[in-house]
């Protein structure tokens, strides 16, 4: 805790003891790891409290290449830097509105171990964990088209031909974090210039169908896929006749159908090679042979992977079934995916069902989808023209309707408020009487109190003197053990000894005992002394 609260002692310590690097203290919780590179969530121990670089992600990468990648894609140079050294935010190539920056890269030797690792700021929660815990998607309009508008810009960003000419290539919701309630971009293992050849990695739940039909080509004969045709539409029509509606086999048919269709374009089958690298599909290079079948970056790919993911924000639904690394199930949805054209109407009923519409938006949002999920010829250019055409995206009527419904919820939270005033003030007023009864009864009882003092006798002080005045040598107090002695209380104010009417000197008779003069005897004889 003291760590954590910038004590410069106990900072100094972790850095020999139990820190990363020698200056990060990692959390147990938050990260992850994969086939490719670990991530650690951690506390810059050289950052002092309140620097809002402290907190960060580590990505501790496994392969040199995707580490060298990496880094030069998101610096604008190397050669000016070491491993370390903080980097300026204008270091970085990317604008931090839009990508989660780096702060600073380690290549180096520790404890035994040689580490290359990427340090970014932490981010709060990934647009996955938005989606599942928050209950933003179908139902908050607002923050979706602020969300849609934000990364639709963002993309926009990577894809300028004025800076940057890049595609993400593995948009999705666990590459959009969110810091201070901004979405930004991480991740760019996948990222690659327009007009080049693929890196191969991705998650294939988010590719668009162009790419998937090089990734998923089929390998069956055509002869074998026009028999396994003719099977399944003799069980689909046996269903049929039998009463049932045969979703299985059209389904099935629908897949096969897709598959003759590839096959019949290419009278020799070309089969890629896929494997699993970092929970994400890996195509291996292709020969020399199979040139034709490499995939080329495109801005209509984040184009696509930018639909899948506004139709999960619009729906509350995934648009393929996939398993946990984001790739598709199974090979009936991978063959939805190649065989797609436009997202059916079915898809479309479920955008913004259970939402309040009161802008009527639900039908600029279907057209979004319409534009974004479809084949690629059909799609648009580019995230300008997508964010110039398309009415959802219109921020300017998003922001005054989000302006109208913070004034309508400053209104009625000013109104609740008036009424707590309200209830304050008349709590405050009873208050007030209260208190000044209170007042006027303390005066009563002051001057009572003071005119018992002035005009009774009180006293504070006391001295004492043996009843019998024959006994001698008294102040020594022994003599008085056993014997009746006189107690007179003496007024702290005058001085003086109350009397009686008849002026004699009032106290009270009683027998000193042998503890009390023990007790007590020392502080007598120090005062009669």
């Amino acid at each position: 805790r003291q760590i954590a609260e910038g004590n410069a002692t106990m900072s100094a310590w972790a850095k020999s003891v139990r820190t990363f690097l020698g200056r990060y203290l990692l959390e147990e919780h938050g990260g992850y790891k994969s086939a490719t590179c670990t991530v650690h969530m951690a506390v810059d121990v050289e950052k002092s409290k309140g620097d809002p670089d402290r907190n960060v992600a580590i990505k501790i990468m496994n392969e040199p290449e995707q580490f060298k990648h990496e880094l030069e894609l998101r610096l604008r140079s190397l050669s000016l830097l070491k491993s370390g050294d903080d980097i300026e935010k204008d270091m970085n190539r990317f604008d931090g509105k839009h990508v989660v920056p780096l702060l600073r890269y380690h290549e180096e030797e520790y404890e035994g171990e040689y580490y290359q690792c990427l340090v970014m700021l932490k981010g709060e929660r990934n647009l996955d964990e938005i989606i599942r815990y928050e209950g933003i998607a179908g139902s908050d309009i607002n923050a979706i088209i602020f969300f849609a508008v934000d990364m639709a810009q963002a993309l926009q960003h990577l894809h300028s031909r004025e800076q940057h000419k890049v595609i993400h290539g593995d948009f999705k919701p666990r590459n959009i974090v969110q810091i201070n309630g901004d979405y930004k971009l991480i991740d760019f293992d996948a990222s690659v210039a327009i007009g080049h050849e693929m890196t191969g990695k991705f998650s294939s739940g988010y590719l668009p169908p162009e790419v998937a039909q090089v990734i998923f080509r089929v390998k069956e004969s055509l002869r074998y896929l026009q028999q396994h045709q003719k099977e399944l539409q003799k069980k689909y029509q046996e269903a049929v006749a039998n009463g049932y509606y045969g979703d299985n086999e059209r389904a099935e048919l629908k897949v096969v159908d897709g598959k003759i269709k590839q096959t019949g374009e290419n009278e020799k089958p070309r089969i890629v090679k896929r494997r699993k690298v970092d929970n994400l599909e890996h195509i291996e290079p292709p020969s020399a042979s199979a040139s034709e079948d490499k995939s080329v970056a495109d801005v209509k790919i984040d184009i696509w992977s930018y639909g899948v993911v506004m139709y999960q924000m619009l729906t509350g639904q995934d648009l393929f079934n996939c398993d946990g690394d984001d790739n598709l199930k199974d090979d009936q949805e991978q063959g939805n995916l190649t065989n797609w054209e436009d997202i059916a109407d079915d898809k479309l009923d479920l955008v913004l069902k259970d939402c309040i519409d009161p802008r009527g938006l639900q039908d600029s949002a279907k057209e979004l989808l319409r534009q974004c999920l479809s084949t690629k010829d059909k799609r648009p250019e580019s995230f300008s023209n997508l964010l110039h055409n398309s009415s959802f995206l219109n921020r300017e009527n998003s922001q005054l309707q989000k302006i109208d419904d913070t004034q309508q919820d400053t209104k009625e939270g000013v109104q609740k408020v008036m009424v707590k005033v309200d209830s304050m003030d008349k709590k405050f007023d009873k208050a007030m009487v209260t208190l000044s009864e209170l007042q006027s009864q303390l005066k009563i009882v002051s001057k009572t109190v003071s005119k018992i003092l002035l005009n009774s006798d009180a006293p504070k002080l006391i001295y004492i003197i043996p009843e019998d005045h024959s006994i001698a040598d008294w102040i020594n107090l022994k003599p008085l053990v056993g014997k009746k002695v006189k107690i007179i209380f003496i007024c702290p104010v005058t001085l003086s000894v109350p009397r009686d009417g008849k002026n004699k000197p009032m106290g009270y008779t009683m027998t000193m005992p042998k503890d009390w003069v023990k007790k007590y005897g020392p502080a007598l004889k120090a005062s009669l002394d």
